[in-house]
């Protein structure tokens, strides 16, 4: 735990249509540092931003939400897109079928309740980069096997550099236990139900790439998330690769995260205080701004895998087990195995790409 006082973490969650990356500072004794994070992409649905103060850690706390915030997106025409708040310290561009357009400038615009003005850089729209294929691979080393997620990617020819960064959700089912079938009584027991549970496979790592060639090449077996293999590979696993083409500064603020998020504790660790993202305050640029406002080209794909995936035996997780009390079982069943909305964060909705 003393290298949680010593340097950032990160916890992550996933951007997709209706989420967003979140940060999660934490910096020892500071506090009430502004928190500012986005990403404005180039496909319609909801853009989303968080605005938070972050808290001591003694505190252990999240950051506190800001509410009542003034946010819009400018572009080089000085056309302004406007922001709603969603709930306290989130705010979505009003505009959902808006889409970024490549090569055009963006900025942010940010007025807190107290007056107080922020503003970004002003950021490019790269152009578009789609990934060829994704595709699970296994890697075994002694007893342990792992799942990878992989990628092929063109990467096209930019003397100005193309940069990628990679997020992966792993959603996992769980079907209840059939108990109509299994003691032959179908006017007792309902047909079972099936859940749907959705996780980052990887919340303190990010998935980054660079490169400033002349020439085009083919990006092959592109690791993007390693996975050992656990229990909730018995059933069906599916995973959503989104792929973000980014700034090249963009891209060297993600790696430092990744550097304090993943220290080596020696004295080549980046220290949190020199993560600068590309806002500012207006009245005072030298005020420690955290977070980032990222302009990303975004391509979505999907993979799957499941016990048979794997070339050793992955353990059914709901066998009978007779050794624990009754009132932790079920007919011998644990109760997340007889009936999985008891997994905290399950759906019962199937998500659209299973």
């Amino acid at each position: 735990m003393s290298k949680l006082k010593k340097y950032t973490w990160l916890l992550l969650a996933l951007l997709c249509s209706g989420c967003i990356k979140e940060l999660k500072f934490e910096l020892g004794q500071q506090e009430d540092l502004l928190v500012v994070f986005g990403t404005l992409s180039d496909q319609p649905g909801k853009h989303i931003f968080r605005v938070t103060r972050t808290n001591a850690f003694e505190r252990q706390v999240d950051s506190r939400p800001i509410e009542g915030a003034i946010l819009l997106v400018q572009d080089s025409k000085g056309k302004q897109y406007p922001f709603v708040a969603l709930e306290a310290g989130t705010y979505m561009l009003k505009d959902t079928l808006f889409r970024a357009s490549a090569g055009e400038q963006y900025q942010l615009d940010l007025k807190l309740p107290n007056g107080e003005h922020y503003r970004s850089d002003v950021e490019t729209m790269p152009n578009a980069v789609r990934m060829d294929s994704v595709y699970p691979g296994i890697v075994v080393k002694e007893f342990d096997q792992s799942l990878q997620i992989l990628t092929d990617v063109k990467i096209p020819a930019d003397p100005n550099g193309v940069y990628l960064r990679w997020e992966v959700s792993r959603v996992w089912r769980r079907t209840s236990i059939d108990f109509a079938t299994l003691f032959q009584d179908y006017f007792r027991f309902k047909p079972p139900v099936v859940c749907y549970m959705t996780l980052d496979p990887e919340p303190n790592s990010i998935r980054l790439f660079g490169a400033k060639r002349r020439d085009a090449f083919s990006l092959r077996q592109q690791e993007i998330a390693r996975i050992l293999a656990d229990e909730k590979f018995f059933e069906r696993n599916a995973f959503e690769v989104t792929q973000y083409r980014i700034s090249s500064n963009a891209h060297e603020y993600w790696n430092k995260i990744n550097l304090v998020g993943n220290p080596k504790g020696t004295i080549f660790d980046v220290p949190p205080a020199t993560i600068r993202g590309n806002i500012y305050k207006v009245d005072n640029p030298k005020e420690r701004i955290l977070g980032y406002f990222e302009l990303a080209s975004v391509d979505t794909a999907y993979t799957y895998a499941d016990r048979g995936t794997f070339p050793f035996n992955i353990n059914n997780p709901c066998l009978v087990d007779y050794t624990k009390p009754a009132w932790e079982a079920t007919y011998g069943y644990s109760p997340e195995c007889a009936f999985c909305v008891n997994i905290e964060g399950h759906s019962t909705k199937v998500p659209k790409f299973w």
